[in-house]
């Protein structure tokens, strides 16, 4: 990979562990709140976890354009889960994992495979566990 954030780098175990827990959180915290808190939260995760490549581009512009259009669906998509249907948001939340594997195959800005791998494990368990939980409400 030709440049990595040392950020994420050098905090791998604890990044990942800090990730985990809170996705873990997320998703058990869901069935104790009102339907509408948890399409909030959802959307909230959705539109954070998509400024990390973003901030990468900003570093390598050429890939920024891509990134940004890529945020900017998903951002709308997640803030359309919250006021239109779920399903935008779990489909945006999903297709952020999809998007992670495409950089995992080097689509965008480069990114070290652990994360993109990790990223797309949790963003197909949570949209996974949202689908559940909406159709459970519904």
């Amino acid at each position: 990979m030709p440049h990595t954030h040392p950020f994420f780098e050098s905090r791998q175990k604890p990044l990942a562990l800090v990730a985990a827990l809170y996705v873990l959180f997320l998703v058990l915290s869901h069935w104790q709140l009102p339907p509408v808190h948890v399409w909030i939260i959802a959307a909230f995760f959705s539109i954070i976890m998509n400024f990390t490549y973003v901030t990468e581009a900003l570093k390598q512009p050429k890939h920024i354009k891509i990134e940004a259009l890529i945020a900017t669906v998903l951002i709308t998509a997640s803030i359309l889960g919250v006021f239109v249907a779920p399903i935008f948001v779990i489909a945006a939340i999903f297709s952020h994992g999809v998007w992670d594997i495409a950089k995992h195959r080097g689509a965008g800005v480069p990114f070290f495979s652990w994360y993109t791998l990790s990223c797309f494990t949790v963003d197909t368990l949570y949209s996974v566990s949202l689908l559940a939980y909406w159709v459970q409400v519904s």
